[in-house]
């Protein structure tokens, strides 16, 4: 080498050593600052790529009747889910997805779509209950989509199928829009009421979430449980609902369409509450399909999901008649003594009312109009009143407004009134007195709910005690199981004239003992009540009316409480389409007042919130003396 080359060579070599050690000096302090500055900030980023959080569901709480027999209970059930973290992005996934479950594809990116935005939930379920072959379609699936998950979860199962269906309701996912509406209450994903009482008791049956962290490996799959928060299940309840009771009237119904409601008359609780007809909470855990909702929703001219007792507005025909003599009484228009001539029938402006009996009843007294239920006397009573009058003794006696039953969606009786036909008839809002006639008996614009007409039945009963009907008894004991009595609302004084009262109920006991209800009368209870025929379309005579089809016969009533001596229970049957309320609706009655008083083996009705006593149990033979 040219020794005149060394130097620069040395130098350019220099220059390199200098560049090498600065990089590698570089490269330390990176490493350094990495390793040491952001080490901490590096760690959570790959922890939380390889630790994740699952929720872990909150079982709802139980609902067992007032005896202690479950009516709702939770099962374990296995779900095809996807984590909110995994949820896929690209459009060809979600399609290849959706065809490989047999899902709608359209659907299926809506959901992502929506859980992806929202900011927190559970996960997003595809299938739920997997049964065998469920799960093995689950597991093939799964091979070809490693972001999917199979998850334990709790479920509901309604153990009397149909026998309270629209008492206990059912359950079902938060959708988007309550979520939008309350995101501080609710989630999605989150299990929640729907119908009945899963709806209005939501709040003390369902639990709080726990939470679980745990550690993937690359595929997804849980390697390593980083401990959890476990869930709370939420508390088990009672109902004051009586299991045997309620499956008296559900055989009592047999295939006819109407409602059963008895009311416990110490404090208003709901002993039995059947709509014919009901339906199996469980079949709505799944997802419908079409067969499903033409049978139960769309299609069904019986309209099966309608709470038909605290949802159906009914005439009451006969069964109205207590409050139109309350009304008279105590207007001072009618005493008990106060006699009307039945010829059959009577012209009132211009119009004749026909009595159901043709030939009439001759001269009664309200007692005796009350037994043999006399239209002619009662037409008498309301041509003598304005109709503001019966509304206002209507309104004084609470049958005016809802009863407050812890039931969603219950509906109002409708008791017209002046002020109410210019709100429902503005193009003939001019109230006619030939209305009021027909009010008399219960027809006309009248329309009331069994649990409404039950709650004015248990205020006779109760000589003027408003009770407010309800279903939710008391909380289970988390160690002793027992009842933990939860407060009732206080009964409303009214001021009922025993005077009055005391015709009403001699008349009511007339009805069973010597009148319209003579063959459902008990040797053992002394069973008083009204019966009540609702007619449903007009007819010209009762043989024309024996060719009616079904669905424009009468609605058959009876109302009424027992026993007379010292009232327990206050209840209405309405059988509709049935004909007469003797021949229907009172021998429904019967059965249940026979089943309270008699059939359940020698145990009294348990005191209201103390200690349950179990009907069902078997009674020691007794000792003879």
């Amino acid at each position: 080498m040219d020794p005149r080359q060394r130097p620069p060579l040395r130098r350019r070599l220099g220059v390199l050593r200098v560049m090498a050690w600065s990089l590698v000096a570089l490269l330390v302090l990176v490493y350094a600052w990495l390793q040491l500055v952001r080490h901490g900030e590096f760690k959570q980023l790959a922890m939380q790529q390889a630790v994740k959080m699952r929720p872990i569901a909150a079982p709802r709480g139980l609902v067992l009747d007032r005896n202690g027999h479950r009516l709702v209970d939770n099962r374990r059930a296995l779900h095809l889910v996807i984590q909110r973290e995994d949820l896929p992005t690209k459009p060809e996934v979600v399609v290849s997805l959706a065809e490989a479950l047999t899902l709608d594809p359209a659907v299926l990116a809506r959901k992502i779509q929506i859980y992806r935005l929202a900011g927190k939930g559970r996960p997003l379920v595809l299938k739920e209950n997997l049964d065998e072959a469920g799960i093995a379609i689950a597991e093939r699936v799964r091979a070809r989509f490693s972001f999917l998950s199979v998850e334990v979860a709790p479920r509901r199962v309604y153990l009397g199928d149909e026998l309270a269906g629209h008492v206990l309701g059912y359950v079902g996912e938060v959708d988007e829009e309550l979520m939008k509406a309350k995101p501080s209450l609710f989630h999605l994903g989150e299990t929640i009421g729907k119908e009945g009482f899963e709806a209005s008791g939501n709040d003390k049956l369902k639990g709080v979430d726990g939470q679980k962290r745990i550690l993937v490996d690359q595929l997804g799959t849980e390697v390593a449980n980083f401990g959890q928060v476990d869930a709370v299940a939420g508390r088990s309840l009672f109902l004051t609902l009586d299991a045997g009771l309620q499956k008296v009237a559900q055989d009592a119904f047999g295939q006819e369409a109407g409602a059963v409601v008895v009311l416990d008359l110490r404090d208003g609780g709901v002993l039995a509450l059947y709509s014919s007809p009901s339906y199996d909470p469980n079949l709505f855990l799944n997802r419908l399909s079409q067969d499903m909702v033409d049978r139960y929703l769309a299609n069904n001219v019986t309209r099966p999901m309608v709470n038909r007792a605290t949802q159906g507005i009914y005439a009451p025909g006969s069964t109205f008649k207590l409050l139109v003599a309350l009304a008279a009484l105590e207007k001072g228009i009618a005493t008990a003594q106060t006699v009307v001539y039945c010829a059959g029938k009577k012209n009132f402006y211009g119009r004749d009312f026909r009595c159901d009996k043709p030939t009439g009843h001759g001269n009664l007294s309200m007692v005796q109009a009350i037994a043999q239920s006399c239209d002619v006397y009662f037409y008498e009573l309301a041509s003598r009143m304005d109709v503001d009058d019966i509304y206002a003794t209507a309104e004084k006696y609470g049958l005016t407004e809802r009863t407050g039953i812890d039931l969603p969606q219950e509906k109002r009786t409708r008791i017209p009134s002046r002020a109410w036909k210019r709100k429902a008839a503005p193009r003939d809002p001019k109230w006619y007195a030939g209305e009021t006639i027909s009010v008399g008996i219960g027809q006309g614009a009248v329309g009331v709910t069994p649990i409404g007409l039950a709650r004015f039945y248990a205020l006779l009963a109760t000589k003027g005690k408003l009770l407010t009907p309800h279903l939710f008894y008391g909380f289970r004991g988390d160690q002793s199981n027992e009842l933990e009595p939860a407060p009732v609302s206080p009964p409303k004084e009214t001021a009922l004239d025993p005077r009055n009262w005391a015709v009403l109920d001699e008349g009511l006991y007339e009805v069973v003992k010597s009148g319209t209800a003579t063959a459902s009368a008990l040797k053992e209870i002394t069973m008083v009540g009204k019966t009540g025929t609702a007619q449903v379309a007009t007819f010209v005579d009762k043989s024309h009316y024996a060719r009616q089809a079904k669905h424009l016969k009468d609605h058959a009533l009876f109302a009424g409480y027992a026993p007379r001596e010292h009232p327990q229970i206050a209840f209405v049957v309405v059988v509709e389409n049935a004909g007469f309320g003797a021949s229907s609706a009172a021998p429904i009655a019967k059965k249940l007042v026979q089943y309270w008083f008699l059939d359940r083996p020698r145990n009294p009705l348990p005191p209201p919130r103390g200690k349950m006593v179990d009907p069902f149990a078997p009674q020691q033979p007794e000792v003879p003396e």
